[in-house]
């Protein structure tokens, strides 16, 4: 999978990448069993839930800046990780909304930022090598669908009081394999190095990426809050929605692990249009014809188009808009402003809509946002 020149770099990224999306894996499906068991109510695990969200819009931009500031991204990326694994330790002892609260919150400091940091870090690493981007974040995916399944087969062997211990035993891994991280220096680019980053966000080519990105991840808001309730309210059994959320996660690791460096041979315009029209035929099928089979199994497939290759090309694009000094502050834009508003804000609209319209209406909302996307992306390029 990877050179013999490369491994030293390639294996310590892919592994972090595992043991940390393997936390992820384990907490946001489960930990929201693990609150109602000890007696939480709906709302305050509606609210700590939110917490995760929320800190994603304002955190990853500190850490972005520390690292800028200092210039030691594997060190913080060391301090966020031990920082994020010693504040999931004492959940293991407290069952009281307000001590849990704070934990997340502590917790939040450090876990929003560390995808952003990892990503910048991973990018900077392999620059030489000849190792695709993806090839070292399909370690996420392997390690986020191990955990899923896992997680269940533990919780049905021990109980659900198995969540916080074996979310403690993935951190402490990623913390481990940190310490088998290696960086290269910055390569400085003295036009961009000598501008703030604000003024590098501000170019129209960054400020179209962002919209874009925003819009994109808006778009998946229904998928990701509502699929599993509009395909129980078809019909599905919850082995047959388990399936099928697996699918698109499979392959997206496909697409990861063979197809990272085939995105450099066509124009970054293209593929994201092809996303865009590939979101608004998804959305739209999922939101009036998901009680068929075979075109549920196809807009499944879609997953790989619409998520994982938007974001093999947002990672590329930030490296191509943002000099390396400043790519930590680039991912946390990402994150914060896509990722973090564009998600939040969908899920807001999103739950408003379900309510007032029903599933189809709030899926057709996003084959919708995706329409707009596309649209002023046609418009930017006429200019």
């Amino acid at each position: 999978m990877f050179s013999e020149k490369a491994r030293p770099v390639a294996w310590p990224l892919f592994f972090f990448y595992f043991f940390f999306c393997a936390f992820i894996g384990v907490m946001m499906p489960y930990i929201s069993l693990y609150y109602k068991s000890i007696g939480l109510t709906a709302s305050e695990i509606g609210r700590l839930m939110s917490t995760f969200t929320l800190s994603g819009i304002l955190i990853p931009h500190f850490w972005g800046w520390l690292t800028a500031k200092i210039g030691l991204p594997k060190r913080i990326l060391q301090l966020g990780i031990l920082g994020c694994f010693i504040a999931v330790i004492p959940f293991n002892w407290s069952d009281q909304f307000e001590t849990l609260w704070f934990l997340t919150c502590t917790m939040a400091l450090f876990y929003s930022a560390l995808i952003p940091m990892t990503d910048s870090l991973a990018v900077r690493s392999i620059r030489h090598l000849d190792v695709p981007y993806t090839r070292l974040r399909v370690g996420g995916s392997i390690g986020y669908v191990v955990a899923v399944a896992g997680g269940g087969f533990l919780i049905g062997q021990f109980g659900i009081g198995i969540v916080i211990p074996t979310m403690c035993v993935c951190l402490a891994l990623a913390v481990v394999t940190s310490y088998f991280l290696k960086e290269q220096a910055y390569e400085i680019n003295p036009h961009k190095e000598s501008t703030s980053f604000l003024s590098l966000v501000k170019t129209p080519e960054s400020m179209l990426f962002f919209a874009l990105a925003f819009l994109a991840f808006m778009s998946h808001a229904p998928f990701n809050v509502f699929f599993a309730v509009h395909l129980s309210n078809l019909g599905y059994s919850g082995e047959h929605i388990g399936l099928l959320m697996a699918l698109g996660v499979i392959i997206e690791i496909v697409l990861f692990l063979f197809f990272g460096n085939t995105i450099k041979h066509f124009h970054v315009v293209h593929i994201i249009t092809l996303c865009f029209v590939c979101g608004i035929v998804r959305w739209f099928l999922v939101g009036w014809f998901a009680s068929i089979v075979w075109v549920l199994i196809f807009t499944q497939l879609l997953h790989s188009i619409t998520f994982a290759l938007f974001h093999m090309v947002s990672i590329e694009q930030i490296r191509r808009l943002f000099p390396e000094r400043y790519a930590s502050q680039g991912q946390a834009m990402y994150s914060a402003f896509a990722i973090g508003l564009g998600g939040g804000i969908g899920m807001v609209i999103t739950g408003y809509l379900w309510e007032w319209a029903g599933g189809a209406w709030a899926f057709t909302a996003a084959s919708m946002t995706s329409a707009l996307a596309l649209i002023i992306l046609i418009i930017s390029q006429r200019r």
